[in-house]
């Protein structure tokens, strides 16, 4: 919804995997990787925050490790300026 900004809190938080999508505030959090991962975690990848944040589409951004690679690679992905629905995030191309 905030495209990664880390501005929009919404759902209820929650551990369950089945529970509806949820968010909250990190835009004044300190971190320098994002952990994107589906709800049962069988695929998943880390990212440096510096190759997800930025404006790119079916760019070439660093994975550093993931559920189908233990070292660093790239994949294409997108996240367009204004595009609501992104960032396209993805294991590989």
């Amino acid at each position: 919804r905030d495209q990664l900004r880390g501005t929009a809190a919404y759902g209820k938080k929650s551990g369950d995997v089945t529970a509806p999508a949820w968010s909250v505030k990190f835009n004044k959090a300190k971190f320098n990787e994002f952990l994107f991962a589906t709800g049962d975690c069988k695929k998943w990848l880390i990212a440096r925050k510096w190759s997800v944040i930025g404006w790119y589409a079916n760019g070439h951004r660093w994975i550093e490790k993931s559920s189908i690679k233990n070292k660093r690679y790239q994949a294409r992905w997108y996240r367009r300026h204004r595009v609501g629905e992104d960032p396209w995030v993805s294991l590989e191309d």
